[in-house]
Parts: C-alpha cells; sequence; structure tokens
C-alpha cells in the first residue's frame, strides 16, 4: 500500500471512519457526532476511494470491518494516540495539564464515577474527559480493541496483556421493598431467597455473572428470573414488588438511605468485590490518563 494517497487523508475522515469503527453504525456514529447520517457515509464512501478498497462490509444486518478496515483502524488509532500524546507533551513543556482522556466505565461505576472526574477536572480545568457506560462484555471488547485510555470494571479477566490496579470496594447486596415478607426477618438462606422472583441484568452484565457464580457453586438455581434491561429499570421493579435483586451498594444507596429500598441478609453475601482501573499493558498511557490513575489509588 503507498502512502502517497494516503497523505491526503484528513483528520476528520479518520476521525468519522473511528467513530463508525466504534459504533458499528452509520446511524450511532451519526448521532455521537452530531452529523446527518449522509454525511458521515460520504466521508467514509471518500476514504474507501481514496484507498481503493472497502472498509465496510454487511453481515446480515451487522456492520462488520474488512481486512482494509482493520488495518486502516488500527493505523488510525495509533495515530489518533500518538496526537494526543504530543498535545500532551507540549502541554506539559507550557506548565499545563491538557488534552483528552477516554473512559469506560461498567454500568455500575456510572454512580461514583461523576464525582472522581469532577475532583480531577478541578484540578486540571483544561482536560477535557469523555466518558462511555457500557456492560462488562461491552468493556471487555473494548479493551480488546483498545477503543480507550482506561476502562473502570469489577471482574477483570485473568489476561496478562491487561494491566489492572483495584481502586475501590464493590459491594453486592441483596434488595427488596420494606414491606416485603423477608424484610427484616434477619438470616435468611440462599436456597430460600432464590425462591422468590428475581430481576437481573443481560447476559453481559458482570454483577450478574458474580452472583450467578455464587448460587450455582452451591447447586442451587432461582426458580423465576425476570431480565430487565438496565440498573435502574431494575430498582423501579423492585420498588414495586416485581422481584428481590442482588444489586451494586453504590447503584441503590438513594434508594436504601431514602427507605425505598431494605437489604436483606442473606447467606453469602454481600459479595465483596473491587473496582478496577485497567488497560492493556502495550497501551503507553498519556499523562493525563497517568494522572487520573494515580488520582484513583490514591483516594
Amino acid at each position: 500500500m503507498s502512502t502517497a494517497y494516503l497523505s491526503r487523508l484528513t483528520l476528520r475522515q479518520l476521525h468519522i471512519f473511528l467513530t463508525v469503527c466504534q459504533q458499528e453504525s452509520y446511524s450511532r456514529a451519526a448521532e455521537e457526532l452530531a452529523l446527518t447520517q449522509p454525511a458521515v457515509s460520504a466521508q467514509v464512501r471518500n476514504l474507501e476511494d481514496l484507498i481503493g478498497e472497502p472498509l465496510f462490509d454487511y453481515v446480515g444486518r451487522r456492520l462488520s470491518l474488512t481486512p482494509a478496515g482493520q488495518a486502516m483502524r488500527r493505523a488510525g488509532q495509533d495515530l489518533m494516540q500518538r496526537l494526543g500524546q504530543a498535545e500532551m507533551e507540549l502541554a506539559e513543556l507550557r506548565g499545563v495539564m491538557q488534552g483528552t482522556l477516554t473512559l469506560a466505565v461498567e454500568t455500575s461505576a456510572q454512580y461514583f464515577m461523576p464525582g472522581q472526574i469532577t475532583a480531577f477536572c478541578r484540578q486540571h480545568p483544561e482536560v477535557e474527559v469523555r466518558m462511555r457506560v457500557m456492560n462488562h462484555g461491552e468493556a471487555l471488547k473494548s479493551l480488546r480493541e483498545d477503543r480507550h485510555d482506561l476502562t473502570i470494571m469489577g471482574l477483570v479477566p485473568d489476561d496478562r496483556r491487561l494491566s489492572f490496579v483495584p481502586f475501590r470496594q464493590n459491594r453486592l447486596v441483596a434488595v427488596a421493598p420494606p414491606d416485603h415478607p423477608l424484610a427484616g426477618v434477619g438470616d435468611v438462606s440462599l436456597n430460600r431467597f432464590l425462591d422468590f422472583p428475581l430481576l437481573i441484568r443481560e447476559p453481559g452484565s458482570g454483577s450478574r455473572r458474580v452472583f450467578e457464580a455464587l448460587y450455582q457453586s452451591r447447586g442451587l438455581r432461582p426458580r423465576r428470573c425476570q431480565q430487565l434491561g438496565s440498573l435502574e429499570a431494575i430498582k423501579a421493579g423492585v420498588r414495586a414488588g416485581l422481584g428481590l435483586a442482588v444489586l451494586p451498594r453504590e447503584a441503590c444507596a438513594d434508594d436504601l438511605d431514602a427507605g425505598r429500598l431494605v437489604t436483606l441478609i442473606v447467606e453469602g453475601l454481600p459479595l465483596k468485590r473491587s473496582w478496577c482501573v485497567v488497560h492493556p499493558r502495550a497501551r503507553q498511557l498519556t499523562p493525563v490518563a497517568d494522572a487520573f490513575l494515580q488520582a484513583l489509588i490514591r483516594v
């Protein structure tokens, strides 16, 4: 592949292409970029004409990268990271912490991460932070594709290619509405807890995986489950008496403090885990990402 025609590639085209890669959709990329879908499609077509190869294929209704698209994504991510690094190094020469920090944050961490970001940005007002909330499965995919500077997750895979540091306790607790028969009972066996309808997250959820591992290790299973699409939906379902749930304590702290939900004392719970800040070992952290990581682990 000659680089002569690649010299005509613009950073704007590359940014749009990488956004389509990340969103796996022209329409979602357009929404993210505040552009129309035809404008996004036109920029990708211009890039394909420049390269002389298609960048995307449709497999069924799913957008996927061609081999040329995969090569361009790797090159594009590397270029954007290098430019970001250069921007921060130049800012450091002026005595300023400046640049963009991209974070992938598991759903349950969205309840405390804004506070961490606020404290960091007060100290470094020239830094722009972009936080994307996703479930555990999506966070793993983001790590594999090295999409973000840092990832905040509760269940880190056993993978030597990843570097991680625990920085905060993550407690999973059983919750119920205050008028539930188990409320105030005292010690409740796990088997009895599972006799009641249970509200659960989607299969990609880390908290769901951790709780499943607990009852499966004891040869148990819930009698009846209903899968709801988000933590907020599950909390609303528990408040309405639709079922019980096992949730991160921080995700339901407001409801517990206000008495809209109560914690049950269930065998094997709370499950104590740690929130970790994770990144691929091969990624050289930018000054901003390193400063944020250090700020997290000092708290």
